[in-house]
């Protein structure tokens, strides 16, 4: 599960289907993709949108794509 997608999704005090909405997805797909089971790896395009919606740096989501991936290696 990516928490620190929901984390920023609440400090933005937006709900699934508006960020699905914001992102050009269908409301089922982003909560696939906030709880991991989609986009496993994040695809650059969406990376940048996530980056826009939510006021952060690329590098930013990069580093916590990292830990998730980090994580399950464990």
């Amino acid at each position: 599960m990516r928490m620190w997608l929901k984390e920023l999704r609440s400090k933005k005090k937006l709900t699934q289907a508006e960020t699905a909405k914001l992102l050009s997805v269908a409301g089922s797909t982003y909560t696939m993709i906030e709880n991991g089971d989609r986009q496993k790896d994040l695809d650059l395009s969406l990376v940048v949108k996530l980056a826009e919606i939510f006021g952060v740096s690329m590098d930013y989501i990069a580093e916590q794509e990292k830990k998730i991936h980090e994580s399950e290696i464990k």
